[in-house]
Protein backbone atom coordinates (compact mmCIF):
# COMPACT_ATOMS: atom_id res chain seq x y z
CA UNK A 1 0.00 0.00 0.00
CA UNK A 2 1.76 3.39 -1.06
CA UNK A 3 0.61 5.80 1.95
CA UNK A 4 -0.12 9.73 1.71
CA UNK A 5 2.52 11.60 3.68
CA UNK A 6 -0.21 13.43 4.96
CA UNK A 7 -2.36 10.41 6.17
CA UNK A 8 0.54 8.59 7.89
CA UNK A 9 0.16 10.47 11.13
CA UNK A 10 -3.41 9.85 11.39
CA UNK A 11 -3.48 5.99 10.11
CA UNK A 12 -0.59 5.08 12.89
CA UNK A 13 -3.10 6.80 15.33
CA UNK A 14 -5.48 4.48 14.11
CA UNK A 15 -3.57 1.38 14.00
CA UNK A 16 -2.66 2.27 17.83
CA UNK A 17 -6.38 1.88 18.86
CA UNK A 18 -6.46 -0.92 17.05
CA UNK A 19 -3.24 -2.68 18.80
CA UNK A 20 -4.70 -1.09 22.10
CA UNK A 21 -8.06 -2.54 21.54
CA UNK A 22 -6.72 -6.28 20.24
CA UNK A 23 -4.61 -6.22 23.98
CA UNK A 24 -7.45 -5.35 25.73
CA UNK A 25 -9.72 -8.29 24.00
CA UNK A 26 -6.52 -10.61 24.71
CA UNK A 27 -6.88 -10.04 27.89
CA UNK A 28 -10.46 -9.57 29.21
CA UNK A 29 -11.61 -12.14 26.51
CA UNK A 30 -14.42 -10.04 25.80
CA UNK A 31 -15.32 -6.22 23.48
CA UNK A 32 -14.80 -5.71 19.75
CA UNK A 33 -11.15 -5.10 18.17
CA UNK A 34 -11.31 -1.69 16.61
CA UNK A 35 -10.15 -2.99 13.00
CA UNK A 36 -8.59 -0.02 10.58
CA UNK A 37 -9.87 0.34 7.42
CA UNK A 38 -8.51 3.56 5.63
CA UNK A 39 -10.85 5.32 3.25
CA UNK A 40 -10.38 7.31 0.21
CA UNK A 41 -12.47 10.74 1.73
CA UNK A 42 -9.77 11.15 4.19
CA UNK A 43 -11.91 9.29 6.77
CA UNK A 44 -10.79 5.91 8.51
CA UNK A 45 -13.53 3.43 10.11
CA UNK A 46 -12.26 1.97 13.47
CA UNK A 47 -14.13 -1.88 13.97
CA UNK A 48 -16.03 -1.86 11.05
CA UNK A 49 -19.24 -0.10 9.46
CA UNK A 50 -20.48 2.31 12.09
CA UNK A 51 -17.88 4.46 13.21
CA UNK A 52 -16.22 6.72 11.27
CA UNK A 53 -13.76 9.56 12.01
CA UNK A 54 -12.07 12.09 9.18
CA UNK A 55 -8.63 12.09 9.57
CA UNK A 56 -8.73 16.17 11.29
CA UNK A 57 -11.19 14.16 13.47
CA UNK A 58 -9.08 10.83 14.93
CA UNK A 59 -6.12 13.35 15.87
CA UNK A 60 -8.38 15.43 17.72
CA UNK A 61 -10.20 12.27 19.34
CA UNK A 62 -6.85 10.63 20.31
CA UNK A 63 -5.18 13.79 21.88
CA UNK A 64 -8.28 15.13 23.98
CA UNK A 65 -10.19 11.77 24.29
CA UNK A 66 -13.30 13.89 22.29
CA UNK A 67 -13.77 13.79 18.29
CA UNK A 68 -16.80 13.89 16.21
CA UNK A 69 -17.63 10.89 14.52
CA UNK A 70 -19.09 10.62 11.17
CA UNK A 71 -22.82 11.12 11.61
CA UNK A 72 -24.30 8.90 8.21
CA UNK A 73 -22.24 5.96 8.49
CA UNK A 74 -23.26 6.03 12.80
CA UNK A 75 -26.76 5.86 12.49
CA UNK A 76 -26.59 3.22 9.76
CA UNK A 77 -24.92 0.93 11.84
CA UNK A 78 -25.72 2.19 14.97
CA UNK A 79 -25.47 -1.16 17.43
CA UNK A 80 -22.28 -1.91 15.79
CA UNK A 81 -21.16 1.59 16.41
CA UNK A 82 -21.73 1.01 19.73
CA UNK A 83 -19.56 -1.48 20.45
CA UNK A 84 -16.47 0.31 19.26
CA UNK A 85 -17.11 3.34 21.12
CA UNK A 86 -17.37 1.17 24.28
CA UNK A 87 -13.54 0.09 23.41
CA UNK A 88 -12.62 3.49 22.90
CA UNK A 89 -13.95 4.65 25.68
CA UNK A 90 -12.17 1.51 27.58
CA UNK A 91 -8.94 2.68 25.92
CA UNK A 92 -9.20 6.02 27.24
CA UNK A 93 -9.70 4.51 30.85
CA UNK A 94 -7.42 2.49 30.96
CA UNK A 95 -4.51 5.06 29.26
CA UNK A 96 -5.76 7.92 31.19
CA UNK A 97 -5.45 5.96 34.71
CA UNK A 98 -2.85 7.95 37.17
CA UNK A 99 -2.61 4.12 38.58
CA UNK A 100 0.31 2.54 36.83
CA UNK A 101 -0.96 -1.41 36.44
CA UNK A 102 -0.11 -3.98 34.36
CA UNK A 103 -2.95 -3.88 32.04
CA UNK A 104 -2.58 -0.22 31.81
CA UNK A 105 1.57 -0.72 30.73
CA UNK A 106 0.66 -3.34 28.18
CA UNK A 107 -1.62 -1.58 26.44
CA UNK A 108 -0.14 1.43 26.23
CA UNK A 109 3.21 -0.67 25.06
CA UNK A 110 1.37 -2.01 22.23
CA UNK A 111 -0.41 0.58 20.93
CA UNK A 112 3.15 2.43 20.71
CA UNK A 113 4.41 0.12 18.83
CA UNK A 114 2.02 -0.04 16.34
CA UNK A 115 2.98 3.47 15.92
CA UNK A 116 6.53 2.23 15.02
CA UNK A 117 5.44 -0.20 13.06
CA UNK A 118 3.44 2.30 10.97
CA UNK A 119 6.22 4.26 10.26
CA UNK A 120 8.26 1.35 9.71
CA UNK A 121 6.30 0.64 7.04
CA UNK A 122 5.15 3.35 5.51
CA UNK A 123 7.69 6.29 6.59
CA UNK A 124 10.57 6.82 3.87
CA UNK A 125 13.19 7.36 6.24
CA UNK A 126 12.32 4.76 8.41
CA UNK A 127 11.70 2.14 5.50
CA UNK A 128 15.18 3.34 4.68
CA UNK A 129 16.48 2.26 8.38
CA UNK A 130 15.72 -1.55 8.05
CA UNK A 131 16.53 -1.80 4.66
CA UNK A 132 19.87 -3.72 5.30
CA UNK A 133 18.37 -5.74 8.15
CA UNK A 134 17.35 -9.39 7.92
CA UNK A 135 13.74 -10.65 8.90
CA UNK A 136 13.14 -11.18 12.73
CA UNK A 137 11.33 -10.06 16.18
CA UNK A 138 12.42 -7.56 19.01
CA UNK A 139 11.08 -8.46 22.54
CA UNK A 140 10.04 -6.54 24.61
CA UNK A 141 9.24 -7.74 28.38
CA UNK A 142 9.18 -6.12 31.53
CA UNK A 143 11.43 -8.04 34.55
CA UNK A 144 9.29 -9.88 37.12
CA UNK A 145 6.11 -9.41 35.01
CA UNK A 146 3.98 -11.58 32.03
CA UNK A 147 4.52 -8.51 30.04
CA UNK A 148 5.81 -9.26 26.84
CA UNK A 149 5.27 -7.30 23.37
CA UNK A 150 6.98 -7.53 19.74
CA UNK A 151 7.77 -6.10 16.45
CA UNK A 152 8.08 -8.27 13.98
CA UNK A 153 9.93 -7.02 10.37
CA UNK A 154 10.71 -8.62 7.39
CA UNK A 155 12.18 -7.73 3.74
CA UNK A 156 9.19 -9.32 1.96
CA UNK A 157 6.38 -8.67 4.63
CA UNK A 158 5.00 -5.40 6.43
CA UNK A 159 6.30 -4.92 9.88
CA UNK A 160 3.77 -6.21 12.79
CA UNK A 161 2.84 -6.09 16.23
CA UNK A 162 1.88 -8.56 18.32
CA UNK A 163 1.69 -10.14 22.35
CA UNK A 164 1.37 -13.75 21.34
CA UNK A 165 3.61 -16.25 22.39
CA UNK A 166 6.32 -16.48 20.45
CA UNK A 167 7.52 -19.36 18.36
CA UNK A 168 10.94 -18.43 17.34
CA UNK A 169 13.85 -16.83 19.01
CA UNK A 170 14.17 -12.89 19.33
CA UNK A 171 16.70 -11.19 17.26
CA UNK A 172 16.63 -8.14 20.08
CA UNK A 173 15.57 -8.32 23.84
CA UNK A 174 14.68 -5.12 25.43
CA UNK A 175 13.52 -5.70 29.29
CA UNK A 176 12.29 -2.57 31.27
CA UNK A 177 13.30 -2.85 34.76
CA UNK A 178 9.87 -2.18 36.42
CA UNK A 179 6.10 -1.03 35.34
CA UNK A 180 6.97 2.42 36.17
CA UNK A 181 10.45 2.88 34.00
CA UNK A 182 8.21 0.75 31.25
CA UNK A 183 5.18 3.63 31.85
CA UNK A 184 7.76 6.36 31.47
CA UNK A 185 8.93 4.75 28.07
CA UNK A 186 5.41 4.87 26.92
CA UNK A 187 4.91 8.34 27.96
CA UNK A 188 8.20 9.66 26.44
CA UNK A 189 10.14 10.46 29.38
CA UNK A 190 12.42 7.92 29.04
CA UNK A 191 16.24 8.00 28.81
CA UNK A 192 16.87 5.39 26.03
CA UNK A 193 21.07 5.74 26.53
CA UNK A 194 21.07 6.99 30.35
CA UNK A 195 18.25 4.18 31.02
CA UNK A 196 20.56 0.62 30.46
CA UNK A 197 23.69 2.29 31.95
CA UNK A 198 21.65 3.40 35.18
CA UNK A 199 19.80 -0.15 35.65
CA UNK A 200 16.82 0.91 34.23
CA UNK A 201 16.47 -1.55 31.18
CA UNK A 202 19.13 -4.59 30.15
CA UNK A 203 18.97 -5.24 26.52
CA UNK A 204 20.34 -8.40 24.26
CA UNK A 205 20.78 -9.34 21.28
CA UNK A 206 21.40 -7.37 17.84
CA UNK A 207 21.96 -3.88 19.68
CA UNK A 208 22.56 -2.28 16.31
CA UNK A 209 18.99 -3.12 15.58
CA UNK A 210 17.21 -1.94 18.65
CA UNK A 211 18.62 1.05 18.17
CA UNK A 212 16.98 1.78 14.62
CA UNK A 213 13.44 0.36 16.43
CA UNK A 214 14.34 2.70 19.14
CA UNK A 215 14.64 5.85 16.62
CA UNK A 216 11.59 4.85 14.71
CA UNK A 217 9.68 4.11 17.69
CA UNK A 218 10.81 8.04 19.29
CA UNK A 219 9.63 9.60 16.14
CA UNK A 220 6.67 8.10 15.66
CA UNK A 221 6.26 8.79 19.66
CA UNK A 222 7.26 12.34 18.94
CA UNK A 223 4.53 13.11 15.61
CA UNK A 224 1.85 10.89 16.35
CA UNK A 225 -0.64 12.03 19.45
CA UNK A 226 -1.86 10.35 22.23
CA UNK A 227 -3.80 10.64 25.23
CA UNK A 228 -1.03 9.46 27.80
Amino acid sequence: MIMDNARLIPFAAALSLEAASAEIVSQRNNGSILKVKLLENYSIQLGGEGLCFKDSELIKAVSTGFGLPCFLPLFRHFNNALKSISMLLKIKSILSSKQTSSEKVSVGLRAGLAATAAFANHDSQSKKLLESEESGIVLFTIANSDIAVWISFSANELCQVGSKPLKIKPAAIFTFQNLKVASSAISGWFDHLGGPALGEAEISGNIPLLDKIGYISRKAQKEVPSIL
